[in-house]
């Protein structure tokens, strides 16, 4: 049956996997932010982005359907996305191994306080959020090195997917 079904499809697989694996990504991070209480830093809110940029991508490409050109872009346009955030993640890696320093957002508030009460109540308003703790682990694994392999396997999806189910126009 799937084969029958297969040829008429296909085109869409890609894009279709795409947007599942984004959304289901995204929705996987705002659990564990909102009900594990899993505090993002911001190199974790910035490894993000690709996904969702990658979700946005996908619909577009779901829109464009009947142009197969369009949408073999658009894929390789999500690789490259992806290889972007396998990029972000190897950085938090770092930051979160100590092998170099991260951005000065890390653990630090970004204040816009006209004196020191401000400044004093925005501070303990706030939890700082470091980018070098580790809150959460998986057999001695991190979220962020979950992301590296992660989106490195979403890259090389991306890269291989349009030759093998989006068709070349003559």
């Amino acid at each position: 049956m799937f084969k029958l079904l297969r040829p008429r499809f296909a085109p869409a697989l890609a894009p279709i996997i795409l947007l599942l694996v984004s959304t289901g990504s995204i929705g996987f991070a705002l659990y564990a932010q909102h009900v594990q209480k899993l505090l993002p830093c911001i190199l974790c809110l910035y490894q993000r982005t690709p996904f969702y940029t990658v979700a946005g991508l996908s619909v577009l490409a779901l829109l464009l359907i009947r142009f197969p050109a369009a949408v073999r872009a658009i894929v390789y346009l999500c690789a490259v996305v992806f290889a972007v955030g396998t990029g972000i993640a190897i950085y938090h890696v770092g930051v979160q191994e100590l092998w170099w320093q991260g951005p000065a957002m890390c653990g630090g508030v970004q204040s816009g306080a006209g004196s020191l009460a401000e400044l004093k109540a925005q501070l303990l308003a706030q939890p700082i959020i470091r980018c070098d703790k580790i809150d959460w682990k998986l057999f001695g694994i991190t979220m962020p090195t979950v992301n590296v392999f992660f989106s490195a396997a979403l890259t090389v999806f991306c890269l291989i997917a349009p030759s093998r189910w989006i068709k070349k126009q003559a």
